[in-house]
């Protein structure tokens, strides 16, 4: 069976942009929880009592995957929870899309009012999740699994 080789050196380049990229959108969701479960609940999936933890999940769940993959920690089960993720959040943006529904998708917003952009849900922010997918998977499968609490055999 035939295997695709990957340079480690590609893989900790993306396991590190990669990581930054889910600390800085975690990061700025946490810092404003209100806005997000408000961004989540404009996607008419959940009930409303759910949104507040969901919230508060994906944020942390971002922000903390991302700092485990820029910390080469456990870096395969990191990206494979954030493939979870943003599978999950391509489904999302595509079932709100074809419903017809418009809204600001959640992602980067405070880098988006910064720079005085609008993200809404959409074939830009479809496609760039469908990219950080495919960034994700070398690192899912060929990534580390350092463990810091386990004892290095030499």
């Amino acid at each position: 069976m035939a295997t695709i080789a990957f340079p480690s050196r590609l893989i900790t380049v993306l396991r590190l942009l990669l990581g930054a990229v889910f600390i800085i959108s975690g990061g700025e969701k946490l810092l404003d929880l209100k806005f997000f479960g408000l961004v989540v609940a404009e996607y008419q999936i959940l009930p409303s009592l759910l949104i507040p933890a969901v919230a508060i999940l994906v944020s942390l769940c971002e922000l903390l995957c991302g700092i485990m993959l820029l910390l080469d920690l456990f870096s395969r089960i990191s990206a494979s929870v954030m493939l979870c993720m943003m599978a999950i959040f391509i489904a999302a943006m595509t079932n709100n899309l074809i419903r017809g529904l418009e809204h600001d998708c959640g992602c980067f917003e405070f880098l988006a009012q910064w720079y005085g952009l609008k993200e809404e849900i959409g074939i830009g922010p479809i496609l760039r999740d469908i990219l950080f997918f495919i960034l994700l998977l070398p690192v899912a499968l060929l990534g580390s699994n350092r463990n810091p609490w386990q004892k290095s055999h030499l």
